[in-house]
């Protein structure tokens, strides 16, 4: 059976969904109670709607990092029981249309992922070097970096995971199973991928039209989940993606502020060069998938959604 019709091998009635997705918002409110019991206990003098400098260095940018993270490990738990207990169905499901996860897809991803987006900082920081324009700032600092890298390596694969589980998985397969359309329920739930990025401090610095970001990339990874039949490489990939964001190159107008390798001092910009830069780096990822992974042919892929 295809990944995204699994979803008819559980307990399948309307209320099932409707409490998984209150359980899904539940359980990330009380996760994101974490950080104002630290700021009422320990820093009464901070505010969380200021987000400054002097908020960061106070509490502590590492700190701040993990509980924007705890909510996605109790979601990711959660979800996953509900989906045994109530769903009735086994949590292998929920990540693979195989026996086993395969995690070689989960390494070629994650790998091809990182080389690209370290190679492109690399050349910006060394444009950056030959021409003294200063953009760049190494801010290394061994007692705050590993403890990044270590929470990063644990913490930020259980939110692409938690996240992947969502939206590649748990609403795509509900979808499906509603609509009776793979293209419509990947659109759909890839509409709702972008848009709970609104809030993102990204949107705020470049403008709305980033949701088309956010949008795009939910399409691609909805589109290689469903033809490969499993959230492996879209997990991979997503992991590599927030890795790098959180541990190489941070800004002060990002979601993911943290003690990084570099902080650069450049504007956010319009992003309309990133939209473009996407389109063909998920471009050719999408047929170098389709290569190494021997998957249908255009004309099949189309005629399945």
């Amino acid at each position: 059976m295809k990944f995204i019709d699994l979803a008819q091998k559980g307990i399948n009635r309307p209320v099932t969904y409707v409490m998984g997705m209150l359980l899904i918002f539940i359980l990330y409110f009380l996760g994101s109670l974490g950080i104002l019991v630290d700021l009422a206990v320990n820093f009464p003098g901070l505010a969380i709607e200021s987000l400054d400098q002097e908020f960061y260095q106070t509490m502590g940018h590492n700190r701040f990092f993990f509980w924007v993270l705890l909510p996605f490990l109790l979601v990711f738990i959660g979800l996953l029981v509900h989906l045994k207990k109530m769903h009735r169905r086994p949590i292998i499901s929920a990540f693979t249309s195989k026996d086993q996860f395969r995690w070689k897809r989960f390494f070629f991803a994650f790998s091809i992922i990182i080389l690209v987006m370290v190679t492109i900082m690399g050349l910006q920081i060394y444009v950056d070097y030959v021409q003294q324009t200063k953009v760049f700032t190494f801010q290394f600092q061994a007692s705050k970096f590993f403890p990044l890298l270590a929470l990063s390596l644990v913490m930020l694969l259980i939110q692409t995971a938690c996240e992947e589980l969502i939206f590649r998985s748990y609403l795509l397969q509900g979808l499906k199973l509603r609509v009776q359309r793979t293209g419509t329920s990947i659109l759909i739930s890839s509409l709702m991928f972008g848009l709970m990025h609104i809030g993102n401090p990204e949107i705020q610095a470049m403008g709305y039209h980033m949701l088309v970001y956010y949008i795009l990339s939910g399409l691609f990874l909805a589109l290689i989940t469903t033809v490969d039949d499993g959230l492996e490489l879209s997990i991979g990939f997503h992991f590599a993606n927030n890795l790098t964001a959180a541990i190489f190159i941070t800004t002060d107008w990002q979601v993911f502020r943290t003690d990084a390798l570099f902080l650069s001092h450049e504007s956010p910009g319009n992003g309309w060069s990133s939209i473009l830069f996407m389109l063909v780096l998920y471009s050719s990822l999408f047929v170098l998938f389709k290569r190494k992974y021997k998957w249908p042919s255009w004309k099949e892929i189309m005629q399945s959604m």
